[in-house]
């Protein structure tokens, strides 16, 4: 990763001052279309949080496949640097696929982080996936056959490592809200 490409992304994607003392990490267990960045932005309306949404970092980077290891270097030190500076941080993105490892990386940061697990049906996902078009909210490329692919090869969390559970078919706000204040709680 060059100097350059570092200071255009940190103007891009700034890293404020946070208030928080002890902040978290909130991570989805949820296949692509399930609802990630819906649920991250219902968060933020009840607590204060900045959400690192990987398709964002990948319109940035122009590198929609993943074909470099770019976005997570870039993902990885926005997250580090954010913490650092007291902000709590939603990771939109799809904790599950390579769980394992990731789940070490977040244990080596020593911050507490929260695993909520997304539900829906297949009938929903398709009809999410297929409405998606790329604007200046969505990034994704994602289709219903690549979430096909997810069900049928990535690994779900276990549940025993889920903290919360949200059903995206029904109301979000009040779901959201009780994990709110079990989080407050906690923290």
């Amino acid at each position: 990763m060059t100097t350059e490409l570092l200071e255009k992304f940190k103007q891009n994607f700034p890293i404020p001052k946070g208030k928080n003392e002890n902040p978290y990490i909130i991570l989805f267990d949820a296949y692509t279309g399930m609802g990630k960045s819906t649920v991250a932005r219902v968060l933020t309306k009840h607590l204060e949080a900045i959400i690192l949404n990987n398709d964002e970092v990948r319109n940035f980077l122009n590198d929609y496949q993943d074909q470099s290891t770019l976005k997570d270097q870039l993902q990885k030190y926005r997250l580090e640097e954010l913490l650092k500076n007291g902000n709590n941080c939603i990771h939109d993105s799809c904790f599950c696929h390579n769980y394992k490892t990731k789940l070490e990386y977040y244990k080596q940061l020593g911050y507490k982080y929260y695993i909520i697990r997304l539900e829906c049906s297949d009938k929903t996902v398709e009809e999410r996936l297929n409405k998606r078009t790329l604007d200046g909210v969505n990034y994704s490329i994602a289709d219903y056959n690549g979430y096909l692919w997810m069900k049928e090869n990535v690994e779900r969390v276990p549940l025993n490592l889920i903290d919360f559970t949200i059903n995206v078919e029904e109301e979000l706000e009040p779901q959201v809200i009780k994990i709110v204040e079990s989080i407050k709680k906690d923290n």
